[in-house]
């Protein structure tokens, strides 16, 4: 068979055929795919193949279960995978599933599970089974049991000397330097010319897909990927395992540039690679997260407590002392003539309240006091 891979695919309707192949271009490997629609005519091929990859419904002759299980009798070292069709089931049952020699895929199916299993089939059928069931890359490069920790620092203004000068190398209408987290970090060209954010996300998960390669190809892996559409022609370096290149064409004239990009694309990712050093391929180990401690528990232990009787207090109270009246009472008068007192008349002196007598009363009397003595001496009052 050589030392280029062989794969097969075998389906009426050629689109596992393209699903494949545009697999293989990302994964930039080199490989020899020959496309067969009918089982008949795909038995006798598989025998030259490392990987078979079938469709659930091969034709009407054979069910694409019947056909892996054909291929593995007459070549028991060529992996087979099944993908079914968004109509087919899920999954097989799981007895199935644990008995059967080939894998089984339903589509839509996991980009980065798909790749995973796809380069284990080519180098072995245990390679391709292991695959089967690694934990699956998320969108955002890890899995669930794998991190690549945080991505290195780079010094932009040197970076972004590297980015302008390839942008002007192969005339692209816009270049981008983007981190394994999706962070466009340096942007040349015609600004808003493409969806830059979307497209920096979307793209990410390649540098997951070079990171679970590298050990089965044998090295570090450098990528150079072509996405050829109508509106734009998009060109993908890596540069390293944490960031990567995205040069976007006109959808008219930039696969063209294959060649430009290719040669001054390599060129800017060693400039790169070299900024970064030895982070560029090192997986730095996860930042410990701190765990608030641990609050302790304590546990309530139950006291029975014994009522207490409380004795009555008697508090003595001394009784209140006679207090002697402060006004002391006088003796009463025994014989008392209110009559005497307030009944008679009495006889005042017209001349007394002459006007001159009065005068001469009051000069003559400053600062003396009139009492009932003075009333009788002055004639106001009767004498006794």
């Amino acid at each position: 068979m050589g030392n280029i891979p062989r794969i097969i695919t075998v389906d009426a309707t050629g689109a596992i055929a393209r699903i494949v192949r545009s697999a293989m271009d990302l994964l930039d490997l080199s490989i020899i795919q020959t496309d067969v629609p009918s089982s008949v005519d795909a038995l006798e091929e598989t025998k030259r193949a490392n990987l078979v990859v079938t469709a659930f419904n091969v034709d009407e002759h054979m069910k694409g279960f019947e056909f892996a299980l054909r291929v593995k009798q007459q070549s028991p070292d060529v992996s087979v995978i099944i993908l079914g069709d968004e109509d087919d089931p899920d999954d097989l049952d799981e007895e199935t599933s644990a008995d059967s020699p080939f894998v089984y895929m339903s589509r839509p199916v996991d980009i980065h599970q798909f790749l995973r299993v796809l380069i284990g089939g080519l180098e072995s059928h245990e390679a391709m089974m292991k695959a089967k069931h690694a934990p699956v890359m998320t969108t955002g490069g890890t899995s669930e049991t794998m991190d690549l920790g945080p991505v290195p620092t780079l010094e932009l203004t040197r970076a972004k000397t590297v980015v302008d000068t390839f942008r002007a190398d192969v005339a692209a209408m816009s270049v981008l330097l983007v981190s394994r987290a999706g962070d466009i970090l340096q942007e040349s060209g015609a600004a808003g010319y493409a969806d830059n954010l979307s497209l920096a996300q979307i793209l990410s998960p390649i540098m997951a897909i070079n990171y679970g390669v590298k050990d089965l190809v044998a090295g570090q892996v450098s990528t150079v990927q072509l996405y050829d559409g109508e509106n734009y022609d998009i060109f993908v370096l890596s540069a390293g395992l944490h960031h990567f290149l995205v040069a976007i064409f006109d959808g008219q004239q930039g696969a063209r540039n294959f060649g430009g990009v290719n040669r001054y694309g390599r060129k800017a990712v060693e400039d790169l690679i070299g900024l970064l050093g030895a982070n560029a391929f090192l997986v730095l180990p996860p930042m410990k997260k701190e765990e608030p401690p641990k609050r302790q528990h304590v546990k309530k232990v139950e006291v029975k407590e014994e009522p207490i009787e409380l004795a009555r207090a008697e508090i003595p109270v001394d009784k209140p002392k006679e207090v002697e009246p402060v006004i002391k009472k006088l003796d009463p008068i025994k014989e008392l003539d209110l009559d005497a007192l307030f009944g008679g008349d009495v006889a005042v002196d017209d001349s007394l309240f002459d006007p001159e007598k009065l005068n001469e009363t009051s000069s003559t009397q400053q600062g003396k006091t009139f009492d009932w003595d003075w009333a009788q001496d002055a004639g106001i009052l009767p004498g006794n």
